[in-house]
């Protein structure tokens, strides 16, 4: 059996190359490609292939239900995807983003599933590695590697690309891909346990069962996004309101870079709070940290932005956040049956990040419609009822 620190670094491993094909097709190969001369349709249009990924609960079912069991369940998983995820990769080096466009979106539509069916195994097989008590610091651990494979996939992929090109960039993403296979390969699976009826279920029917569960639907309906999407409301017109606040360019990256990095140590921290004082308790500081630091954006939504102030600000909504992602991903992960972990861990995480993306759009049509001052005011109230709401739902509905 694994140590703790040895479960904690499986984890925080794997973890790191959970975004890496999702970040890549979003946040980089739109850029690539303009800059080689594609028109912003077929940018666009290229974007919604990118919708592939969204759905990643709807297989979950089946990531639970069949599997290579000679390897360990979820760890059979992991070993395949990565495998073919670094064979799809090397056959990207060949091609010509531009001259080989067609070709080259195929292969990349295969990044795509195989990232969906590895990202929602990954999830099955932490569930069943961490204990109970490794849950705080291990969900830390999953937010802040998350977080920094959107940075391998995006930030550093498109420094890589500016500096060795395609072929360097697309083998260098492979590479890292070789660390969690040498990880995998030097650990066992946990036992899974007895299937129940939901694992016996048929794959389409688990979604509507995960649904069945008591106090599931309340959860993953209600609790999750008032809890969660006060930030992204307030923050989505952030590059407006600082530019109309007379920031230029170079300030609003350097402030973009300083809150990212904080944010990741940020998650760490609340994972061992956690893990030490409880979700209850955790989950209410989170919230009115993320309470106070939306109000603090009203000064900046009126036009006033001195730098030091606002990059505090802006970095304290960068940790209610990244705080609050960490004790609904803990959450989440108490509620998961091990027999249907992919399923169970997956379908709440997942709607959190479409309740965000959704956010992120609103907040902008908010604030076209009604301006900054406004949009800053409703999000602090989604930021009060969820503070209210989160851990007044745990308290009557905890799992420990």
């Amino acid at each position: 059996m694994a140590s703790r620190v040895q479960r904690l670094l499986v984890i925080g491993s794997l973890y790191l190359v959970a975004n890496i094909g999702y970040s890549f097709f979003f946040l980089t190969l739109g850029t690539i490609l303009l800059d080689g001369g594609a028109s912003l349709q077929t940018v666009a249009l290229i974007n919604l292939l990118g919708g592939i990924y969204f759905g990643r609960f709807l297989v979950a079912p089946v990531v639970d239900r069949y599997g290579p069991r000679r390897l360990g369940h979820y760890r059979g998983w992991l070993l395949l995807t990565q495998l073919a995820l670094v064979g799809l990769l090397l056959g990207l080096t060949t091609l010509d983003p531009i001259g080989d466009l067609p070709v080259l979106l195929v292969l990349l539509g295969l990044v795509l599933v195989v990232s969906v069916l590895h990202d929602t195994a990954l999830n099955g097989f932490a569930v069943r590695l961490l204990r109970e008590s490794d849950r705080g610091i291990g969900n830390g651990i999953i937010v802040g590697s998350g977080s920094a494979s959107m940075l391998i996939g995006s930030g550093g992929a498109l420094l890589g690309y500016a500096q060795i090109g395609w072929t360097g960039t697309v083998l260098a993403l492979a590479a890292v891909f070789l660390l969690p296979l040498t990880v995998l390969a030097r650990i066992a699976e946990p036992p899974a346990e007895q299937a129940t009826g939901a694992r016996r279920a048929a794959p389409w029917r688990a979604i509507a069962g995960y649904f069945r569960q008591p106090r599931a639907a309340i959860w993953t309906l209600v609790v999750i996004p008032l809890f969660a999407m006060s930030e992204w409301l307030a923050t989505a017109p952030q590059p407006a309101m600082l530019l109309g606040a007379g920031w230029d360019v170079s300030q609003i990256a350097v402030t973009q870079s300083i809150t990212t990095v904080v944010q990741l140590g940020a998650v760490i921290v609340t994972g061992l709070a956690i893990s030490r004082y409880g979700r209850r308790r955790s989950g209410l500081v989170a919230g009115l940290l993320g309470t106070a630091s939306v109000a603090g954006l009203l000064p900046l939504a009126a036009g006033h932005g001195p730098p030091l102030m606002t990059t505090i600000i802006l970095t304290c909504v960068a940790i209610a956040y990244g705080a609050k992602l960490t004790w609904i991903s803990t959450v989440s992960m108490d509620r998961a049956r091990k027999s249907s972990a992919s399923t169970d861990y997956t379908i709440p995480m997942s709607i959190e990040g479409i309740y965000v993306a959704v956010a992120s759009s609103a907040g902008l049509g908010v604030a076209g419609l009604v301006g900054f001052g406004w949009l800053i005011a409703i999000a602090m109230g989604f930021a009060i009822l969820g503070a209210i709401l989160a851990p007044v739902w745990y308290r009557r509905n905890h799992i420990l």
